[in-house]
């Protein structure tokens, strides 16, 4: 059968970065200590969720036909059809997203966005338990959604045997019916994500400040460190200056 453009190159883009710093979040967070050194890189994955979430949502209007969010298929009783079709193995093939992906894409994009809100809360130990609760349960809630949406990859490859998983690295799926597939993958709009996804890494990285262990965001100094740690850093620093002082 005849495989057609589907998702354009920023979508793809977007779909594997945003799969690599939300498990190298989650991996740190689960491996180290708050107060360790490396979970500074946890809080800097998570800033790059953010703004890689920013990116898609401005390409989720201005993007080709089956990057935007006009083609999500959000009703609840397609949901419930399609759910039910699939557990008998009948569900039918879509072009772009079916009702299970457009729904997963959805609660995977809020609990990516409520993770950097409540993550931001956090910092300089602000917002308390139910803050910190709240980030924990958006976590789990991020990690069951893939681990479905990976199930129903799998589901769905059983059934139709059309090398789905393939999509998200050329971007083809198999025609179905008369849609049409996108003329473009906008490689130049792929190229720009790209580079600003990096660039916004640099900026982390260059307007990171060690001794604080804070990084300074056009003018808002966020703390990416523990309270007391940062509080010793400082004042281990004040200490060398005052030495420095009196030699």
């Amino acid at each position: 059968m005849k495989r057609v453009a589907v998702y354009d190159l920023p979508v793809r883009l977007f779909h594997w970065l945003f799969a690599f710093f939300i498990l190298a979040a989650f991996i740190i967070a689960k491996t180290t200590d708050d107060d360790s050194q490396i979970f500074i890189y946890h809080m800097m994955a998570g800033l790059t969720v953010g703004f890689l979430l920013v990116l898609r949502i401005i390409w989720g209007f201005a993007g080709t036909r089956y990057s935007r969010f006009s083609s999500l298929r959000l009703s609840p009783a397609g949901l419930m059809v399609y759910l039910k079709d699939a557990v008998f193995m009948k569900a039918k093939r879509y072009l772009g997203h079916n009702p299970a992906s457009s729904y997963a894409a959805v609660i995977m994009f809020l609990c990516a966005a409520g993770l950097i809100v409540t993550g931001i809360l956090m910092t300089g130990g602000r917002g308390g338990d139910f803050i910190e609760d709240a980030h924990e349960l958006l976590s789990t809630m991020l990690i069951i959604a893939v681990i479905v949406h990976l199930g129903g990859v799998a589901l769905h490859q059983m059934k139709h045997r059309d090398a789905i998983w393939l999509t998200m690295f050329n971007g083809k799926k198999e025609q179905t019916g008369d849609n049409q597939g996108i003329r473009s993958t906008r490689p130049f709009a792929g190229i720009l994500f790209f580079l600003l996804t990096f660039l916004w890494i640099g900026i982390l990285i260059t307007r990171f400040n060690r001794n604080s262990q804070t990084v300074d965001l056009f003018g808002y100094e966020l703390n990416l460190g523990d309270d007391e740690q940062t509080s010793r850093s400082t004042y281990e620093k004040d200490r060398d200056d005052e030495d420095d002082d009196h030699d």
